[in-house]
């Protein structure tokens, strides 16, 4: 059974999370002081609040303390306001509580309150948006460890029609093929939630940089090493910043 989760502040970022997690069968309950910004949301969530997440009491009779899971997305010009949230959350006792930050002075005293994960998107934007500029072969990557991530790269035309095996990615490149990425036939698209042999698993891990696994595509996993690659396939590919970077300039 998927947490229960409530997040709390309904700009882009806050509004992005709860849609996306509703759309991926979670129990969503969306707060926001402005009742504009709960209309916007209420049709597509469980349970859509209109309440003052610094008042104790409010967030007691929300029942804020069954949450299993609570996003505090407010906004990075009411600081104050975000810090005392995350404090009161602590206090309620949700097991796991993941802040937007500001800065990193605001993420030390959010984790210092009681954030148990905190992330700053504009900050993973930025970097993302850099990587895009310096790396305009690879579509998507997840950073997992220093100096390691998980990439989608384009099949290079000189792969196309070669199996795995014949190209000896991994003693070549030193990046391991953990997936491929091939489109659907005629044009279909799969449902949100649909997953071939572990995309599920792949997608709930990259949710934070971007969904890997495209809608008109269906993902392999443990491909055959005598699969021949299609022109149009995407590799997902495991290994460090510098040999991902090397595969995608073969495009």
């Amino acid at each position: 059974m998927k947490p229960k989760t409530v997040v709390i502040g309904l700009g882009l970022f806050g509004r992005e999370v709860a849609l996306s997690l509703a759309r991926r069968g979670y129990s969503v309950l969306a707060v926001d002081r402005a009742p504009e910004m709960v209309e916007q949301v209420k049709s597509a969530v469980d349970q859509a609040l209109i309440l003052d997440t610094t008042d104790e009491s409010a967030l007691r009779e929300a029942r804020i303390d069954e949450m299993a899971v609570a996003v505090c997305a407010i906004g990075t010009q009411h600081v104050e306001n975000s810090i005392l949230t995350t404090a009161l959350l602590h206090q309620l006792g949700v097991p796991r509580i993941i802040v937007r930050a500001a800065n990193d002075l605001h993420a030390r005293i959010l984790r210092q309150v009681g954030a148990t994960d905190v992330v700053n998107p504009e900050q993973e934007m930025g970097r993302r948006v850099a990587h895009q500029i310096a790396s305009p072969g690879i579509r998507e990557v997840l950073s997992l460890a220093e100096g390691v991530c998980v990439a989608e790269v384009p099949t290079p035309p000189s792969f196309a029609g070669e199996s795995l095996a014949g190209l000896d990615v991994r003693r070549k490149y030193g990046v391991n093929v953990i997936g491929v990425q091939r489109r659907l036939p005629g044009g279909a698209t799969r449902s949100v939630g649909e997953s071939t042999g572990g995309a599920e698993a792949i997608r709930e891990v990259g949710a934070g940089a971007g969904e890997l696994l495209k809608q008109d595509r269906r993902f392999i996993m443990n491909v055959s090493p005598t699969e021949r690659l299609q022109a149009d396939d995407i590799l997902v590919v495991i290994g460090s910043s510098d040999d991902v970077k090397r595969l995608g300039g073969l495009g």
